[in-house]
């Protein structure tokens, strides 16, 4: 698609060259040479019309982390050299670079394409055609892998860094980076990541409270207040065009979006609600490391070697709802991919099927159990839903991981839903630490985007 788009400006360039070949040569035209003028000036209106780029996006593409094909693994999109940092550049830094890699289970190798779709804040295909936020190549290819080595499980491992010096963007804002093989059709999709470029123009500035302003949520809850300072900062109706989201622990099931200011001030925007910016404390996540196979780290009960993947048992999970509250360290719910020290984990980090086991003594009528973290991209779908065991009395699930260190929590969520609560079964303290993501969207009149003009990261007790 975006190739026809590349194709559409040659052919605009074409036919502007030929119009003004027709005006040079005017006196010295006959009949069939105006014709000919007239029809050109036809496939110039044609070509000079907006193209509907998102009405041919295929139906099953999610604007979401997602993945379209189950050979797809270990997808990371994040900033060079900290896989624990959030994908996001500064506008107009060509310094500053995103990583995409994954791993194709197999040992056949081929070459993709990528494109950008530039999105609403609340994520949904902005109006934006690709020619207003791209300068340069619409598409690129991913033709850098390498196949796996000295591993039970084959793969290919594929990276990329992005945006390129061919593939600038020109707009901040959310955008959906989107992999295919050929064509950008349904059954060529590969993969999908959000990622966001910020153009900073205001301050933020967070604080938790240690009382939320429902009392009786205080000791299991944390109340996020935000401050916007916008001095020199011009909002024109912001209560119309501010959009606030809060992200707890790069979660997005229970994300808020689309907060509004309720006090506006001449140098700033204040963000105090008592419901809306209410999250559960939960608990410190749990953890595992298998950055090895050698040996059984904590959590780790045992671990099989089979004949084509390993399998890594976890000793079985407790509910911690009725238990005290227990500071430990963790990174906050996400991933880091790693295998030993004297191996290259990009080719020769090896896959596991992991065993998940939580105990209880029956399942929840209403309610599903999902396995919550980075090990699935923060979704809550078939992979990391679990099933109750009868006979075992607890639930139980398997997720086939790369060798790395993982956190994770147990959520439940309500048949029909799409958030997770963790309080039926980690419990919820208003001492626990998390960190709490804040990114301003503002829509300038005039410009028909959400630009994003703030972010900032907050820790809950800093």
């Amino acid at each position: 698609m975006s190739g026809f788009l590349f194709l559409h400006l040659k052919n605009l360039t074409f036919v502007y060259a030929l119009l003004i070949f027709f005006l040079t040569n005017i006196k010295a035209m006959n009949k069939s040479s105006i014709g000919s003028l007239f029809f050109l000036f036809s496939c110039l209106a044609w070509l000079s019309s907006p193209i509907k780029l998102y009405a041919q996006l295929p139906e099953n593409l999610v604007f979401r982390d997602a993945v379209y094909q189950d050979v797809v693994q270990t997808v990371l999109l994040h900033q060079v050299d900290d896989q624990l940092e959030e994908p996001m550049i500064l506008l107009n830094d060509q310094l500053n670079k995103l990583k995409l890699s994954f791993d194709m289970l197999g040992d056949y190798a081929y070459t993709y394409q990528f494109t950008l779709i530039h999105c609403t804040h609340d994520w949904k295909p902005s109006q934006l055609q690709q020619i207003e936020y791209i300068q340069g190549f619409e598409e690129e290819r991913i033709d850098q892998y390498r196949f796996s080595l000295n591993t039970i499980t084959p793969y290919v491992h594929y990276d990329v860094l992005l945006p390129s010096s061919q593939m600038l963007l020109t707009k901040s804002g959310n955008y959906l980076l989107v992999v295919y093989e050929d064509e950008l059709t349904a059954d060529q999709l590969v993969l999908s990541r959000r990622l966001m470029v910020v153009d900073p123009q205001v301050g933020i500035s967070a604080k938790i409270p240690q009382y939320a302003r429902k009392l009786s949520e205080a000791d299991r809850k944390q109340q996020v207040d935000v401050v916007v300072g916008a001095t020199n900062f011009f909002f024109d109706s912001p209560k119309s065009t501010v959009n606030l989201l809060i992200k707890q622990n790069f979660r997005w099931d229970n994300a808020v979006e689309g907060l509004k200011p309720n006090y506006v001030y001449p140098d700033a925007l204040t963000f105090e609600y008592e419901d809306e910016t209410l999250f559960e404390g939960a608990n410190q996540f749990r953890y595992f490391d298998m950055k090895s196979f050698r040996y059984q780290s904590e959590n780790i009960e045992r671990i099989f070697e089979e004949p084509d993947y390993f399998t890594v048992r976890l000793w079985p999970d407790k509910r911690r709802v009725f238990e005290d509250y227990l500071s430990e360290q963790d990174i906050n719910g996400r991933k880091f991919i790693k295998a030993r020290d004297d191996q290259d984990t990009d080719i020769e980090g090896d896959y596991a099927w992991v065993e998940f086991f939580l105990q209880a003594d029956a399942p929840f009528t209403h309610e599903d159990v999902y396995i919550i973290g980075a090990l699935n991209d923060w979704n809550l779908d078939e992979k990391n839903k679990m099933t109750y065991n009868f006979k075992r009395k607890g639930y139980q699930a398997a997720l086939f991981l790369k060798q790395g260190y993982y956190n994770y929590l147990y959520g439940v969520v309500e048949r029909g839903e799409r958030k997770a609560f963790v309080e039926p079964i980690e419990g919820s303290h208003w001492d626990t630490n998390n960190l709490y993501a804040i990114y301003l969207y503002y829509t300038k009149p005039g410009t028909g985007y959400d630009q994003l003009i703030g972010t900032a990261v907050i820790p809950s007790h800093p």
